[in-house]
């Protein structure tokens, strides 16, 4: 486990919190360790543009740490500010439409 955590903190510049703790399951920090390089190692993008990605979503998620942490990474991979306002502005968008699309749906329903 100490070289999957040494891989972790080379790629994050640390070892985030859910690494931390699932430490304490071998198994499972494999196993999400596996999955996680897997999609960050397909070359279908480029890894910036897949940190962005994360940018957007923890964006749309309000997940505060996580965008802490892919902005960071971002930078380190060459992500402008720019790109990475508008990949919050993105994710922000998104989580919008989600909240629209479902709350216009219940008012059509009950108010029209």
């Amino acid at each position: 486990m100490d070289e999957i955590l040494a891989k972790i903190e080379e790629f994050f510049g640390f070892v985030p919190e859910i690494f931390k703790v699932l430490e304490d399951e071998p198994q499972i920090l494999k196993a999400y360790y596996n999955k996680m390089e897997t999609i960050l190692s397909n070359d279908a993008l480029p890894l910036v543009t897949k940190e962005l990605i994360g940018v957007g979503a923890a964006a749309a998620l309000g997940s505060e740490h996580c965008l802490k942490t892919h902005i960071k990474v971002s930078r380190r991979l060459g992500a402008s500010k720019d790109e990475i306002l508008l990949a919050i502005l993105i994710g922000a968008a998104m989580a919008e439409s989600t909240a629209l699309s479902k709350s216009l749906r219940v008012f059509k329903e009950e108010i029209l």
